[in-house]
């Protein structure tokens, strides 16, 4: 499995109508659907799929936005076919007067997906562990900030006086960066 550390994207024209590819990291996931939605509030669709491991499983979805059935497919197919996990596409299609059919649409966002994938720089998937760290108090704020920078998830669980057990969930070389090793 392989995992994604940019964000491509990705613009093409079929016939008129234009499709924009987003392709994002899972922890993006809302906040990159939220901007688009805000910043494409006049494109005619905004579609999505992704692959995401959750409690040792791998959960899918593919939302097709009013497009019909099964045109959206490729997206999730082309995420499994390259063996991508916690990625998310997101595909935003403005309208350009000519209707593509089923099979027109399944070759435009897939080829959003594919101009997407040129320019993405993967690396191999290592499950996230968890480990449990006293910090102190004076520490705690430098610990969330390399956690942001590592992609490492910081869970304050218990606050003492003097620090703080916190949970710290992330690939295990980057859990030893976060924690400055």
């Amino acid at each position: 499995m392989q995992t994604l550390l940019n964000t491509p994207t990705s613009r093409h024209q079929v016939k008129g109508s234009v499709f924009l590819g987003f392709l994002v990291p899972m922890l993006e996931f809302s906040a990159t659907l939220k901007r688009l939605q805000k910043e494409h509030s006049k494109a005619r669709h905004i579609v999505y799929a992704y692959r995401h491991l959750k409690d040792n499983t791998i959960e899918e979805a593919l939302h097709e936005d009013r497009e019909p059935r099964n045109s959206t497919k490729p997206l999730i197919d082309i995420l499994r076919r390259e063996d991508l996990i916690n990625v998310a596409i997101f595909v935003v299609r403005y309208f350009g007067g000519v209707l593509l059919g089923v099979g027109g649409l399944m070759k435009a966002y897939g080829l959003a997906l594919q101009l997407c994938l040129e320019q993405a720089q993967l690396e191999p998937f290592v499950v996230p562990m968890q480990i449990c760290e006293w910090v102190g108090l004076g520490a705690l704020e430098a610990l969330k900030a390399r956690g942001l920078k590592y992609g490492v998830q910081v869970v304050v669980k218990e606050t003492q006086s003097t620090g703080a057990w916190v949970d710290l969930i992330g690939a295990p070389h980057l859990l030893e960066k976060a924690l400055g090793h």
